[in-house]
């Protein structure tokens, strides 16, 4: 079909008087000669510098595999995601397909997943809402890191990951240190990993910048913690595939791929809404409740600790 197709418009190029069947199929097919192979694509609006090809049968498996090794196995909104933009006719249906093919993916999927409610927290601004977690390799230690540290901006989902030797609250606020001095300091900064452990790490991020005043807020349940375990479980998904596909046990060498691979993964969930004026009155209300800045001392942020159950 695709070759038939390629011949069609073709030929329907050089006629002189075109019927209507002839402007339907040049409405919908273009073709590129690159080299010396012609490709069937989609008609490219003046202007614009964006071509979708057309793939044939032979090709298609193949053009999805590699945007799915390409997106760390990802799933099918993150293959569409990425493949739409170049290709014109490849579907959902056929992602699906792929994915049902894929050994690593199914076994992913046989892992239970825990049946959580997750209220969303909105926010119209980057850092203005981050979290961190850790992610425990104890278990099998690689070159002397035992811990993933995972810092993620809540609006964008944006995701910073460290490697740790411990989890000593002084090798932590390094390391965050580094991303507050490169990013900024985030407005609400929450963890889910007790109130004793995050009050040394507390302590030793003001040691090391004084212009920083961090204070607490009140201990709740949180509204988010779906979103840190599944991002959590997605990394060390990302993680585990990374070392089955490279044939290399060196978890720690994974993570700048996984770090690449993660932030530039699509969320069907994320947007930003502009709300309308009395939504947006009640937000910043609410914002305020849980901020507190005092421009003469520097910038606070309100620690949110939230019991895993």
């Amino acid at each position: 079909m695709y070759n038939t197709y390629l011949h069609e418009v073709k030929n329907v190029k050089t006629i002189a008087v075109k019927k209507s069947i002839h402007y339907r199929r040049l409405k919908r097919f273009d073709v590129l000669c690159i080299g010396n192979e012609d490709k069937l694509i989609f008609p490219v609006e003046s202007g614009s510098e964006d071509i979708r090809y057309y793939v044939c049968n032979e090709e298609l498996l193949d053009i999805i595999h590699a945007a799915h090794i390409e997106t760390g196995h990802g799933g099918r909104d993150r293959i569409n995601h990425m493949l739409k933009k170049k290709f014109k006719n490849i579907n959902v249906e056929a992602i699906n397909m792929y994915l049902k093919m894929c050994e690593t993916c199914q076994k992913k999927h046989s892992i239970p997943k825990k049946g959580l409610v997750v209220k969303p927290i909105l926010h119209n601004e980057m850092n203005s809402r981050c979290r961190i977690d850790l992610i425990d390799m104890q278990s099998n230690p690689d070159n002397g890191f035992k811990y993933i540290m995972v810092y993620q901006d809540h609006l964008t989902k944006f995701v910073i990951i460290r490697l740790l030797r411990c989890k000593r609250a002084e090798e932590i606020a390094y390391q965050l240190l580094d991303i507050f001095t490169l990013f900024g300091a985030p407005s609400i900064l929450h963890s889910d990993n007790g109130r004793e452990f995050v009050n040394k790490i507390v302590t030793s991020v003001c040691e090391m910048w004084s212009q920083v005043k961090i204070v607490h807020g009140k201990a709740r349940h949180s509204q988010s913690q779906g979103s840190i375990e599944r991002a959590n479980q997605d990394i060390k998904s990302m993680i585990a595939t990374w070392m089955e596909t490279n044939d290399n046990a060196k978890w720690s060498e994974s993570l700048r791929f996984v770090h690449a691979m993660k932030n530039a993964a699509f969320y069907s969930d994320s947007k930003i809404t502009i709300s309308n004026e009395n939504e947006e009155t009640n937000t910043t209300e609410k914002i305020n409740e849980d901020i507190d800045i005092d421009h003469n001392q520097g910038k606070k942020i309100d620690i949110e600790i939230y019991k895993k159950r």
